[in-house]
């Protein structure tokens, strides 16, 4: 080759290793991103809670701390969405557990039939007792047996009771099939959300309904009133009720770190106390559940009766079925592990936009 070909060679392959590292930088950025990409499913409803369909990207404005983000991605779906139904079946909740079952086949009735459902019912123990694969009529028939857990011979209450709340939490949103599943998911969760038996606290529960990209939807069951009367029974009475170690910490904790009946024998307590720490706990609990239906985009129902559930499975229905996909990358770039408030704006007046709260950035 003479003097004239190897410039030219020299150029071409110059040419040939900066367009094979271009290639590689543009194959690399976007795994590098994808890491930071926030997505959001947003339901939309007008104020008398019907959904609104048909929007477009251009109806959406998304401001992460105050400041306005670009929409990197969007969709107005209708896909099947999978759902995992917690049903609490504890000695609290003996009064409502045929509501609960009629509650869930009511609910199961209005999904469609390429929507994937699982069940798990909790009291002292957890239990999945309803796959996602099976068929939806085993998953009705599983639903049809739970009954709540019997207590002693002689109490309705026993060692073998117990409400483990957040460790039904936990099993639904970090050790079932459901972390593993892709796409729009749901937790619907029957319960008064008053925990007594866990193994796990609200403070680890907190991080993973953040981190789960999980709606998260209870309905409450309002037990206060009964579980006050059980706690006011004379010790000998079948139907007494007590307070448990975990909660009565928890009471403590929040409202009266040195209260002196922070240190008395449960059983000593005055009615007065029993009925102060009663209504803490249920305090708590509607707080909690509320503040985890807030973060993960869902929501909270009070039910009282079975009439208050007439609409609220076809809502939260078509709630997930009417959501709409939106992703971005946030402009704080920071890997800080602090908390970025979401807020989701729509053009349409009087719209009504609900998505999760907020996300915790990650940490380096």
């Amino acid at each position: 080759m003479g003097n004239f070909g190897k410039p030219i060679l020299s150029l071409l392959i110059a040419l040939l290793a900066a367009s094979t590292t271009a290639r590689a930088q543009d194959q690399d950025e976007p795994i590098k991103l994808k890491a930071d990409l926030v997505s959001l499913t947003a339901s939309v409803s007008d104020r008398g809670g019907r959904a609104l369909r048909s929007l477009k990207a251009t109806d959406f404005t998304i401001y992460e701390d105050g400041a306005r983000q670009r929409i990197e991605h969007f969709a107005a779906t209708e896909e099947p969405f999978s759902l995992l139904l917690l049903l609490d079946i504890s000695g609290s909740t003996r009064d409502d557990i045929e509501l609960m079952k009629r509650a869930a086949r009511n609910f199961l009735a209005e999904l469609r039939f390429d929507d994937r459902v699982g069940v798990i019912v909790f009291s002292r123990d957890v239990e999945m007792i309803g796959e996602f694969t099976d068929p939806r009529a085993r998953v009705i028939s599983a639903i049809e047996q739970i009954a709540t857990a019997p207590g002693s011979a002689t109490s309705r209450f026993s060692n073998a009771t117990g409400t483990s709340f957040y460790d039904a939490l936990y099993l639904a949103l970090q050790d079932s099939p459901l972390k593993q599943i892709e796409g729009r998911k749901a937790v619907v969760c029957m319960s008064d959300g008053v925990d007594s038996t866990s193994m796990k606290t609200y403070q680890a529960i907190a991080p993973l309904v953040e981190r789960s990209e999980v709606s998260l939807y209870f309905l409450e069951l309002n037990t206060e009133a009964a579980t006050l009367e059980g706690l006011l029974k004379d010790r000998s009475d079948p139907d007494h009720l007590n307070f448990s170690p975990g909660q009565l910490a928890r009471y403590f904790d929040e409202f009266d770190k040195d209260s002196p009946d922070r240190l008395r024998p449960r059983e000593t307590l005055s009615p007065l106390v029993k009925r102060e720490i009663n209504t803490g706990l249920y305090d708590m609990a509607r707080h909690q559940m509320s503040e985890m239906a807030t973060r993960s985009g869902g929501h909270d129902y009070p039910v009282k009766t079975l009439a208050d559930l007439s609409g609220v499975y076809k809502q939260i229905a078509d709630d997930l079925r009417s959501q709409y996909s939106l992703s971005y990358y946030p402009t704080n770039r920071r890997h800080d592990g602090t908390w970025r408030q979401i807020r989701v704006e729509v053009k349409p007046a009087g719209a009504v936009v609900r998505t999760r709260s907020g996300y915790r950035a990650p940490e380096k």
